[in-house]
């Protein structure tokens, strides 16, 4: 499945917010213009040292100068490297690239589009570094696009076009552009998240009585979304599998969408779901006119839950609201680092995590931090069981907590917000998580997680 990108988004929410942008492109050379037998014009190269450095060139491409940059061994690492002077701090910018691949094993890892910001004219003193995200783009040509604060005190940018690690591959890079904008609208989105104990009478009737009193008392809050926990609507009801589990659409999905509707907010639960012949631990995301708009049938379940017969999901989908996007983890689900990547890396810009709970209220403290922190995005929980349902930034920070037996914790949060601090990644600069923990993953040494042969316990794996 093709990844999309969050810069993508984050562009598209600027375009709404804002009528117009500049055109000036600051790239003081971007047809790559050069005198005979020399570099283009405001263009250096930059390797670690002169026995890694790739062989680079200005090629014709479709009418277009290219810089180009082709491996001779696999530790090969290049860059092209121009200067943009007059960066004020403070104001927004838009960089944009396009590159094409060739022989390139791992694109992600191996085509590397840079920003540094810094404090001096002459691209001195380092304040901030940030990866240049892919976009998702079909055909031979990706774009290559990101919007950014340029920090306080910034002078000018060095603008970073590379080529690492491949053995033998090489990249193209041209229409290099970059130019003011207008700062973005804040997307701020109100969340609420709920702790629903279930009565002393648990019946699934009581359950839904619960479910709803508590949409009526949370929604005084205007939310755009309200989260409840895994299965609340049949939580401690003792019946088998097959006389509690429900249709989606069916009675609980109904009564949900009812007060969506009436609240103009959307709605995330899970539910047993009966599907022919086979249940699943599904959760449902129900928008604002009361539409059922996606499930995500839980992928990781429980020893307990297989023994119930539950039978588990495969996907891991990314749900669109006009908020932004969406990924939803289930219980279990969130103690595995893997789906929480993946949705990240499939654009969510929120995870919500309904759950049960779990045996140790430190562990669950310290996992429900971890997720939100080793992505960079929000993360929101609703739980039953667990010490708390929460909501927490991309920083690990818990922003709000609902502890009670019947309670609801509510917080503004705002998508566009960057998180930065320092990361031995980026020097003595800054960088952000959501970009720095997906750039520099090193999917290509991954294969031992799909692999069906493990390497035995204690052994090294042979070359």
């Amino acid at each position: 499945m093709k990844l999309i990108s969050i810069a993508v988004l984050f562009l598209a929410a600027s375009a709404f917010a804002q009528a117009e942008v500049s055109t000036k492109n600051l790239i003081s050379n971007p047809t790559l213009k050069s005198s005979s037998g020399s570099l283009p014009e405001g263009w250096t190269l930059w390797s670690p040292r002169p026995g890694l450095a790739p062989t680079a060139s200005v090629t014709t491409c479709d009418g277009e100068a290219a810089l180009s940059l082709k491996a001779k061994a696999y530790a090969d690492y290049g860059r092209w490297v121009s200067l943009v002077k007059g960066i004020e701090g403070g104001k927004f910018y838009r960089f944009d690239a396009w590159h094409q691949a060739s022989g390139v094993e791992t694109e992600t890892v191996s085509v590397v589009a840079l920003l540094c910001w810094c404090r001096n004219p002459d691209g001195t003193e380092e304040l901030q570094r940030d990866y240049v995200e892919q976009d998702a783009t079909t055909g031979d040509w990706r774009r290559n696009t990101r919007t950014l604060r340029a920090p306080d005190g910034t002078q000018s940018m060095r603008v970073e076009l590379g080529l690492r690690w491949t053995k033998g591959g090489s990249v193209l890079w041209k229409n290099i552009s970059l130019a003011e904008v207008p700062a973005p609208a804040p997307r701020i989105v109100r969340v609420v998240t709920t702790r629903v104990m279930p009565g002393a009478v648990r019946t699934i009737e009581n359950n839904k009585k619960l479910m709803a009193q508590m949409f009526d008392i949370a929604a005084e809050q205007k939310p755009d979304v309200i989260l409840f926990s895994e299965g609340l609507v049949d939580r401690s009801v003792r019946l088998p599998l097959e006389k509690k589990a429900e249709t989606i659409p069916g009675p609980s999905t109904d009564l949900l969408s009812e007060r969506a509707r009436k609240y103009h907010c959307y709605v995330i639960t899970t539910l047993h779901e009966r599907d022919g012949d086979l249940y699943y631990n599904t959760a449902v995301l129900i928008d604002r006119s009361g539409k059922i708009v996606g499930k995500y049938r839980k992928v990781h379940l429980a020893l307990a839950e297989s023994d119930m017969g539950l039978t588990p999901g495969n996907e891991y989908p990314v749900f669109t609201t006009d908020f932004g996007r969406i990924g939803i983890l289930t219980c279990w689900d969130d103690w595995f680092s893997e789906p929480a990547r993946i949705l990240r890396l499939r654009g969510a810009e929120i995870l919500f995590h309904p759950l049960a709970g779990d045996g140790s209220d430190g562990h669950w403290d310290a996992i429900s931090r971890a997720r939100a922190i080793d992505n960079g995005l929000f993360f929101v929980s609703s739980g039953t069981v667990s010490d708390a349902s929460r909501i927490i930034n991309p920083d690990g920070e818990v922003l709000a907590e609902a502890r009670g037996d019947f309670s609801y914790a509510v917080k503004d949060i705002d998508l566009n917000q960057e998180w930065r601090w320092r990361y031995l990644s980026v020097g003595k600069g800054t960088g952000e998580g959501k970009t720095l923990y997906t750039a520099e993953r090193r999917p290509d040494t991954y294969s031992d997680l799909t692999s069906a042969t493990l390497t035995p316990a204690g052994k090294a794996k042979e070359e």
